[in-house]
């Protein structure tokens, strides 16, 4: 990579600049094809080890995605070597979210790590390791953290909200927090981000990278605010009370899973097959990502 190679705990696709977002989904009308993603953006390049613009070491695939057709698929070739993507040239943002979507295939083979620096410092280390465990690390301490666990063969959601005047950075699993940690170092903006496997017997899948500064972070707060679902408690059916288009409706457990997704602007939803409990309703519109809870009973 530019400037970080290894570390305890050790960068991406075409930079669509919008205000206050930048997305990355390795998508067609983003400039990406199917294929080895080497050399496909001037801003984001592939490494094995020490040895940068890798051929064989990343594809983009329409294999499966979590958005849209594409996705990033890291290729394990057994060597135990670190390889992936390195994403660079991010506007910079006192407050910056950055949210990606991790698939892994299976378990017992490769870590599946996103990593992010500032211009002098890891700021972040998120691991989805092979047993199944997802570990944050305490880059105080030097250590991982087990926050919780994941199923291999589904989607995950990964979000950090730094807050680089504070120098806090929260963590959440689908829109669930998990961990609250400090940013280390002196940096006051993103520089890097990092998607890597270690390869040691499996492949993994990134999507839907999304770098967002406060602005949009408050907009999104607000709208999860007045977004209405009913009834509440709901028994069959429950209704969104929503008047833009919605491209997709997730629904997610208590324990952070994805049970339920719907890839249509449909404003009612079936819930009658769901068992009693909490859950997060996810909507995502051409302009935002709109949450609510409700109760199935």
């Amino acid at each position: 990579m530019r400037k970080f190679l290894l570390s305890l705990v050790a960068s991406s696709a075409l930079m669509i600049s919008i205000p206050a977002q930048t997305t990355i989904s390795f998508e067609a009308s983003e400039g990406f094809t199917v294929g080895d993603i080497t050399g496909q953006k001037a801003n984001i390049n592939t490494f094995k080890g020490s040895t940068v613009s890798t051929p064989n070491t990343a594809f983009v695939t329409s294999q499966r995605a979590s958005s849209g057709t594409n996705s990033v698929r890291l290729i394990n070739d057994f060597q135990g070597i670190n390889s992936g993507i390195y994403i660079f040239d991010f506007p910079s943002y006192s407050k910056t979210s950055l949210s990606y979507d991790v698939f892994v295939p299976q378990l017992g083979g490769s870590n599946a790590l996103f990593i992010a620096f500032t211009n002098n410092s890891q700021l972040i280390n998120i691991n989805f390791n092979y047993q199944g465990e997802i570990r944050i690390a305490d880059l105080v301490l030097g250590i991982y953290q087990t926050v919780g666990t994941f199923s291999a063969g589904n989607w995950y959601n990964v979000r950090a909200e730094v807050d680089f005047t504070q120098r806090e950075i929260s963590y959440y699993i689908n829109n669930q927090l998990v961990m609250t940690g400090p940013a280390v170092g002196q940096g006051t903006s993103l520089d890097e981000i990092d998607f890597r496997i270690d390869n040691f017997g499996s492949d993994a899948y990134f999507d839907n990278l999304q770098v967002k500064d406060a602005a949009l972070a408050v907009s999104e707060s607000h709208a999860a605010r007045t977004f209405r679902v009913y009834p509440n408690p709901a028994v069959d059916l429950i209704n969104m009370d929503i008047k833009t288009q919605i491209i997709s409706t997730e629904i997610y457990d208590a324990a952070g899973k994805k049970v339920k997704t719907i890839d249509s602007d449909i404003k009612s939803v079936d819930v009658s097959a769901l068992p009693k409990g909490a859950y997060v309703l996810k909507v995502i519109t051409a302009g935002e990502i709109l949450t609510n809870k409700f109760i199935k009973k």
